[in-house]
Protein backbone atom coordinates (compact mmCIF):
# COMPACT_ATOMS: atom_id res chain seq x y z
CA UNK A 1 0.00 0.00 0.00
CA UNK A 2 2.70 2.51 0.93
CA UNK A 3 5.40 3.50 -1.53
CA UNK A 4 8.98 3.65 -0.46
CA UNK A 5 10.12 7.31 -0.43
CA UNK A 6 13.53 8.16 -1.81
CA UNK A 7 15.28 10.40 0.77
CA UNK A 8 17.03 12.39 -1.96
CA UNK A 9 13.69 13.32 -3.55
CA UNK A 10 12.29 14.15 -0.13
CA UNK A 11 15.25 16.47 0.51
CA UNK A 12 14.78 18.24 -2.83
CA UNK A 13 11.06 18.73 -2.12
CA UNK A 14 11.90 20.20 1.28
CA UNK A 15 14.39 22.66 -0.27
CA UNK A 16 11.83 23.73 -2.86
CA UNK A 17 9.24 24.30 -0.15
CA UNK A 18 11.66 26.38 1.97
CA UNK A 19 12.70 28.49 -1.05
CA UNK A 20 9.07 29.11 -2.01
CA UNK A 21 8.24 30.12 1.55
CA UNK A 22 11.19 32.54 1.65
CA UNK A 23 10.31 34.02 -1.74
CA UNK A 24 6.63 34.53 -0.91
CA UNK A 25 7.27 36.04 2.53
CA UNK A 26 10.18 38.34 1.85
CA UNK A 27 9.78 42.04 2.57
CA UNK A 28 8.67 44.25 -0.31
CA UNK A 29 10.88 47.12 0.82
CA UNK A 30 13.82 47.64 -1.50
CA UNK A 31 17.02 48.14 0.41
CA UNK A 32 19.02 48.86 -2.70
CA UNK A 33 20.29 52.39 -3.25
CA UNK A 34 23.42 52.91 -5.31
CA UNK A 35 25.77 55.54 -6.66
CA UNK A 36 28.67 55.55 -9.06
CA UNK A 37 32.15 55.87 -7.51
CA UNK A 38 33.29 59.49 -7.57
CA UNK A 39 36.74 60.96 -6.82
CA UNK A 40 37.36 61.97 -3.19
CA UNK A 41 37.51 65.65 -4.24
CA UNK A 42 33.96 65.56 -5.69
CA UNK A 43 31.55 67.47 -3.43
CA UNK A 44 28.32 66.08 -4.97
CA UNK A 45 26.94 62.77 -6.16
CA UNK A 46 23.62 61.29 -7.27
CA UNK A 47 21.91 58.24 -5.75
CA UNK A 48 19.66 55.82 -7.62
CA UNK A 49 17.58 52.76 -6.78
CA UNK A 50 14.06 52.40 -5.37
CA UNK A 51 12.06 53.80 -2.49
CA UNK A 52 8.86 51.91 -1.70
CA UNK A 53 5.89 52.42 0.56
CA UNK A 54 5.22 48.88 1.81
CA UNK A 55 2.12 49.88 3.77
CA UNK A 56 -1.56 50.01 2.83
CA UNK A 57 -1.72 53.70 3.75
CA UNK A 58 -0.43 56.81 2.03
CA UNK A 59 2.69 58.20 3.69
CA UNK A 60 5.08 61.01 2.88
CA UNK A 61 8.83 61.37 2.91
CA UNK A 62 9.48 64.30 5.24
CA UNK A 63 13.30 64.36 5.23
CA UNK A 64 16.43 62.74 3.82
CA UNK A 65 19.80 62.67 5.58
CA UNK A 66 23.27 61.32 4.89
CA UNK A 67 26.20 60.45 7.12
CA UNK A 68 28.70 61.79 4.55
CA UNK A 69 26.96 64.78 2.97
CA UNK A 70 25.49 67.91 4.58
CA UNK A 71 22.43 68.07 2.33
CA UNK A 72 20.27 65.49 0.51
CA UNK A 73 17.65 66.64 -2.00
CA UNK A 74 15.04 64.77 -4.01
CA UNK A 75 15.18 65.76 -7.70
CA UNK A 76 13.18 64.98 -10.78
CA UNK A 77 13.67 65.82 -14.45
CA UNK A 78 11.21 68.10 -16.26
CA UNK A 79 10.92 69.26 -19.86
CA UNK A 80 11.09 73.06 -20.03
CA UNK A 81 9.37 75.36 -22.57
CA UNK A 82 12.41 75.14 -24.87
CA UNK A 83 12.33 71.33 -25.00
CA UNK A 84 15.33 70.89 -22.70
CA UNK A 85 15.30 68.41 -19.81
CA UNK A 86 16.22 70.15 -16.57
CA UNK A 87 16.76 68.94 -13.03
CA UNK A 88 14.12 70.23 -10.58
CA UNK A 89 14.29 70.03 -6.79
CA UNK A 90 11.18 68.48 -5.20
CA UNK A 91 10.02 70.03 -1.94
CA UNK A 92 9.13 67.89 1.06
CA UNK A 93 6.81 66.24 1.89
CA UNK A 94 6.90 63.79 -1.03
CA UNK A 95 3.77 61.60 -1.14
CA UNK A 96 3.83 57.85 -1.60
CA UNK A 97 0.55 56.06 -2.29
CA UNK A 98 0.00 52.61 -0.75
CA UNK A 99 2.49 50.10 -2.22
CA UNK A 100 3.92 52.80 -4.55
CA UNK A 101 7.51 52.49 -5.73
CA UNK A 102 9.58 55.53 -6.69
CA UNK A 103 12.25 54.47 -9.15
CA UNK A 104 15.39 56.56 -8.85
CA UNK A 105 17.09 56.43 -12.26
CA UNK A 106 19.68 58.30 -14.29
CA UNK A 107 17.82 60.85 -16.39
CA UNK A 108 14.79 60.65 -14.07
CA UNK A 109 14.04 61.06 -10.38
CA UNK A 110 17.11 60.73 -8.16
CA UNK A 111 18.65 61.89 -4.90
CA UNK A 112 21.33 64.60 -5.00
CA UNK A 113 23.90 64.71 -2.22
CA UNK A 114 25.73 68.00 -1.63
CA UNK A 115 28.77 69.19 0.32
CA UNK A 116 30.70 66.00 1.05
CA UNK A 117 32.27 65.76 4.48
CA UNK A 118 35.57 64.05 5.17
CA UNK A 119 34.47 60.65 6.43
CA UNK A 120 35.58 57.18 5.46
CA UNK A 121 32.43 55.35 6.55
CA UNK A 122 30.02 53.53 4.28
CA UNK A 123 27.66 56.01 2.65
CA UNK A 124 24.26 55.88 4.37
CA UNK A 125 20.94 57.53 3.52
CA UNK A 126 18.24 57.88 6.18
CA UNK A 127 14.66 58.36 4.99
CA UNK A 128 12.20 59.84 7.49
CA UNK A 129 8.49 59.19 6.87
CA UNK A 130 5.38 60.99 8.14
CA UNK A 131 4.32 57.92 10.14
CA UNK A 132 7.47 58.17 12.28
CA UNK A 133 9.36 55.38 10.50
CA UNK A 134 13.03 55.92 9.69
CA UNK A 135 14.80 53.69 7.16
CA UNK A 136 18.59 53.54 6.96
CA UNK A 137 20.03 52.42 3.64
CA UNK A 138 23.65 51.56 2.85
CA UNK A 139 24.42 53.07 -0.57
CA UNK A 140 26.30 50.62 -2.77
CA UNK A 141 28.95 51.81 -5.20
CA UNK A 142 28.43 50.46 -8.72
CA UNK A 143 30.43 51.09 -11.87
CA UNK A 144 28.44 51.81 -14.98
Amino acid sequence: MFRKVNTTNLGILLLIQVNLFSFCHKSNVSQTLWTIPVPDVAKTTAVYGEIQNPSDNEITIVALESNEYKKVEFHTMVLDNEGIMRMKKMEFPISLKPKEIIKLERGGSHLMLYDKQTTKEKLMITIQYSNGTMEKHVVEKKSL
